[in-house]
């Protein structure tokens, strides 16, 4: 595997506007971007329900990582997003940006849209 994988929730509007506004940036640094929802990602996952707090993503290191890392992770790759990737090591860095991924994430998460019946 010499790509990361970005897996994103396709439910929901705000991860798929982040995806659209990042799209060329993670193409160019060796990314392929797949909805959760795949069949093929579940099984890789090991997962059966479509219920997906975070984004994934699965590096070039065959590891899993989700949230707050996965966008740390993949600051490392891209030139201007290096600074989020720096800042990371800094001592209680990764808790606040984990607090901040959370927040977003609870607020925005489909902005009530998903649940409409």
């Amino acid at each position: 595997m010499n790509y990361n994988w970005v897996l994103y929730d396709a439910t929901c509007p705000f991860c798929i506007s982040g995806i659209n506004i990042f799209k060329e940036s993670l193409d160019k640094n060796g990314c392929k971007i797949q909805p959760l929802q795949n069949k093929n990602i579940l099984k890789i996952l090991n997962v059966d329900n479509d219920d997906f707090p975070e984004m994934k993503v699965i590096g070039i290191d065959r590891k899993l990582y989700g949230g707050a890392r996965a966008i740390v992770y993949l600051s490392r790759k891209i030139w201007w997003a290096k600074p989020i990737w720096a800042l990371s090591h800094l001592p209680l860095t990764l808790n606040i940006l984990d607090y901040i991924y959370k927040l977003i994430a609870d607020t925005w998460h489909c902005h009530g849209m998903c649940e409409i019946q």
